[in-house]
């Protein structure tokens, strides 16, 4: 598969306090960012011997989920099972706009997949936080579309961490009591201050139940960071791998065990003929550290496993019988992702973007009539809309931000992406160490200089 270029910056930073505003000014705020999701099946049953003519027809199904954006772009997030199978996918805005979705990429083992839309102008956009430190008991709330009603916010607590479940192929899941239904699927957790610690993912029902009944997993933001990252750098995932079952190191087993206290991650179950069973590695032990880095519990040792190339060698250190021992395991792929879009979907695939070019981290479009409405402009005024900015560039460091218009690059008028790409080159040619540019945005104009050495390709 073609490597995705990313025209688009996710933020892998927390999000702005909201400091001094009720749970409902934070909930409005948020809202825009959140997107139902709605899939079309076409679905054709195989053909029976016989008559043609009494052969069946082909019958369509629909289904609902949720998403998120993570790019002003409009680069969405949500869990692959709420798209697969689909032929169409449709996401509908908070303002009721409806739009056609296509598919970046989705992995099958993290349940992830990422929907891009071009909605003409920068989306508000989400952070996925740091969710390490999210502890049982910590208030949480679900913004999703439960039964494709659409822009529902429930709450709750989170009720544990490092859920396991037969389906999980990387990391574990936190469970938490907020209402979750069908089609709150890859909708955003959020903790008490705003930031984003997880993707809505399954519910569990008693027998002859299908509604919530309080018992919901959720994918923690850092493993979804994680992953998307890799899917937008290679298109498919690449994970390390060792054949581990692990759950956390209570009190009580550290006890059972000798153990002096409770990092590290306790082995389930290796599966058979994979890299930890051939190394040696066995139910019951605890991984402490791999090389000199201490493993404070499983998400710290999925991820540096996850993270380790095939066919490198990771040295565990693991706990057995009273006394640490070394075990150096030789790491392989994750099974079941496969280069490609990840699924059993046949909706439209995005194709690769040809421009904008994100030089010095500025991601550039067309001057949109939202654009100038937002900003006041006339229609003899000329300019380049910001779409997005990447992440650490030159331009976000020097406030530029997505939704501002470039008005002139070396005091020169701009009327296109191209015309600003040319006006840097010509600076850099010309041995400038920064590029001079007049941006507006909603607080007016502003002169911006751009340090041409510390260009940021992207």
């Amino acid at each position: 598969m073609k490597r995705l270029l990313l025209t688009t910056a996710i933020v892998l930073a927390p999000c702005a306090a909201f400091a001094g505003q009720t749970p409902a000014d934070m909930i409005a705020t948020l809202l825009p960012s959140v997107v139902n999701i709605a899939t079309v099946m076409n679905e054709t049953p195989a053909p029976v011997a016989g008559n043609m003519a009494s052969q069946p027809t082909a019958s369509v199904t629909y289904g609902q989920g949720s998403g998120f954006f993570i790019s002003p772009a409009g680069l969405i997030v949500t869990n692959r099972h709420a798209i697969a199978g689909a032929s169409q996918i449709f996401v509908t805005l908070s303002d009721s706009t409806r739009l056609s979705a296509c598919l970046m990429a989705a992995a099958a083992q993290t349940d992830i997949a990422l929907l891009r839309v071009n909605a003409g102008h920068p989306v508000p956009a989400l952070s996925l936080a740091d969710s390490d430190g999210l502890r049982p008991g910590d208030p949480v709330f679900i913004i999703g579309n439960p039964l494709g009603l659409g822009g529902t916010v429930t709450e709750g607590i989170v009720s544990a961490r490092d859920r396991n479940t037969p389906q999980s192929g990387f990391g574990a899941f936190f469970q938490l009591d907020a209402a979750l239904n069908h089609g709150s699927s890859g909708g955003p957790v959020f903790d008490g201050y705003g930031h984003v610690v997880g993707i809505a993912t399954a519910l569990f029902s008693a027998p002859n139940e299908t509604g919530s009944v309080g018992l919901g997993l959720a994918i923690p933001a850092s493993d979804a960071a994680f992953v998307v990252k890799q899917l937008l750098d290679t298109g498919h995932l690449q994970l390390g791998w060792i054949g581990a079952h692990i759950q956390p190191v209570t009190a009580d087993l550290a006890a059972a065990l000798k153990l002096p206290d409770t990092h590290g991650a306790i082995v389930t179950e290796v599966a058979p003929d994979s890299p930890g069973a051939r190394a040696g590695l066995a139910a019951g032990d605890v991984v402490l550290a791999v090389g000199a880095e201490d493993m404070a519990g499983p998400s710290a040792l999925n991820r540096t496993i996850a993270a380790s190339k095939a066919g490198s060698v990771l040295r565990l250190t693991v706990w057995r019988d009273g006394e640490k021992r070394p075990l150096p395991v030789t790491i392989a792929e994750l099974p079941g992702d496969k280069p490609g879009a990840g699924g059993h979907s046949s909706a439209p695939l995005c194709e690769a973007p040809v421009a904008p070019r994100a030089d010095l981290g500025l991601v550039l479009s067309g001057l949109t009539d939202d654009a100038r409405d937002r900003l006041g402009l006339d229609d003899k005024d000329s300019g380049v809309q910001v779409l997005d900015v990447v992440a650490g560039s030159a331009a976000a460091d020097r406030g530029i931000a997505p939704g501002s218009v470039i008005q002139t690059v070396e005091r020169q008028p701009v009327t296109s992406p191209a015309d600003v790409q040319a006006a840097i080159g010509a600076a850099r040619a010309a041995g400038h160490a920064f590029v001079l540019m007049l941006v507006r945005n909603t607080q007016g104009l502003a002169w911006v200089a751009l340090p041409l050495a510390s260009a940021a390709k992207g």
